[in-house]
């Protein structure tokens, strides 16, 4: 914060400029939508970990509670700024009228850092360890592991030590009748701290590319993965964005008025990374819905009308085909032949044949570009049909 305006320095300022507001309202709203939008979001991936879910694992009940918390805190002091820390208001206001408030905003602001940056790690921490469990190709896990290293490395060094040690004494952060107290550049470290979290970001994003490419996989299956996993680019916009606005406020001149979108823009970033991190686990809630609403077999049907409502025409040279087919796939799937009827198996796409050896363990290592998903595949043998549908449960 800049150096304070002299008592005949406040009372020159006119009174259009010490009554105009900055409307904190958008500061407490954006709180309240935010503390019922994360509340949803948990509450469905809690049904669906529960409920739908095959396995799950201590993350589900370490680190989505705490990010949870976390991110409901982030909401609550955007409350409180409004209510008891000033915002809204010029600095200038409250030095004349109740110095207190700046106090009050200023232990405020100090929670928000430490709160902010565990905020913006735990759900990235999350997506990390989701990698590890789904992708086993070798080099996508070491790069996997880096950036979950420099994660947390990153969270000790800006979110702990930077914070304690930016003022000193550290009580000066809000106190600056201390004597000898003294801040560094706060403006600086407000700004340098979101290029580590943009950069991690950008790995997040690239890291599961090169395995969702050579999935031996549909297209249609390919988008949808790839969606599920650049939910995490949700993060990285809110991170740019607040990013900016540090650079293009000043807000040491007046933080009490300038803060409001800056505060904003910091309540967004963490809880955009939890829900980020909550979308994947939703999957299988996402899938009993999409079977249970029968879209499944509505969308399966009109996919064997499309692809055999001619097959009558194509000859006796494609049934024939068709037939050599059906008891090899039956075969490699591990389904005994029936004259008709569906029967289903368990499957794990791969990209490669030469993988299918590392199926049978929980973890396998060294397969290149593999992936665990649980499909379901009914084989109708009476029409010659070869149907998958996603039922698995897990991730």
């Amino acid at each position: 914060m800049s150096a304070l305006p002299t008592l005949e320095m406040l009372l020159a300022l006119p009174p259009e400029y010490m009554n105009e507001v900055n409307n904190p309202e958008r500061l407490s709203n954006s709180g309240i939508a935010f503390l019922v939008l994360i509340t949803v979001i948990y509450i469905l991936f809690n049904i669906s970990r529960y409920f739908h879910a095959e396995r799950n694992h201590w993350e589900v009940w370490v680190l989505y509670p705490l990010s949870y918390v976390l991110s409901v805190g982030m909401c609550i002091l955007c409350l409180l700024y409004v209510e008891i820390g000033g915002s809204g208001r010029h600095l200038a206001y409250w030095l004349l009228n109740d110095a207190n408030k700046i106090v009050t905003y200023l232990k405020i602001q100090t929670a928000t850092e430490f709160i902010y940056m565990a905020g913006v790690t735990l759900p990235k921490i999350c997506l990390l360890i989701l990698y590890l469990r789904i992708f086993t190709e070798r080099k996508v896990r070491i790069a996997t592991w880096i950036v979950l290293g420099v994660v947390i490395a990153n969270y000790f060094a800006t979110g702990i030590i930077a914070t304690l040690t930016v003022c000193q004494p550290f009580a000066f952060k809000w106190d600056k009748t201390i004597p000898g107290g003294k801040c560094n550049n706060l403006m600086a470290a407000y700004r340098y701290i979101s290029i580590p979290n943009i950069m991690t970001d950008l790995a997040i994003i690239v890291l599961p590319l090169s395995t969702l490419w050579k999935l031996q996989a549909s297209k249609m299956r390919k988008v949808g993965l790839l969606i599920t996993f650049l939910t995490g680019g949700l993060g990285l916009v809110t991170s740019i964005v607040r990013f900016v606005g540090f650079y293009t406020i000043d807000l040491e001149s007046d933080p009490t008025y300038l803060s409001i979108d800056t505060q904003i823009w910091t309540l967004v970033e963490p809880c955009a990374y939890f829900i980020c991190s909550c979308l994947p686990g939703t999957r299988p809630l996402v899938r009993a819905v999409y079977r249970k609403s029968g879209l499944a077999t509505f969308v399966g049907n009109t996919t064997r009308r499309y692809q055999y409502g001619s097959g009558a025409g194509a000859g006796s040279k494609g049934n024939s085909q068709n037939s050599r087919n059906r008891p090899h796939v039956a075969s490699s799937l591990g389904v005994i032949p029936h004259p008709k009827g569906n029967n289903s198996a368990s499957v794990t796409t791969v990209s490669s044949t030469t993988e299918l050896k590392n199926m049978g363990s929980d973890r396998p290592h060294g397969g290149r570009g593999f992936i665990r998903l649980d499909e379901t595949v009914d084989v109708d043998y009476e029409m010659g049909n070869l149907h998958k549908q996603n039922v698995g449960r897990g991730y």
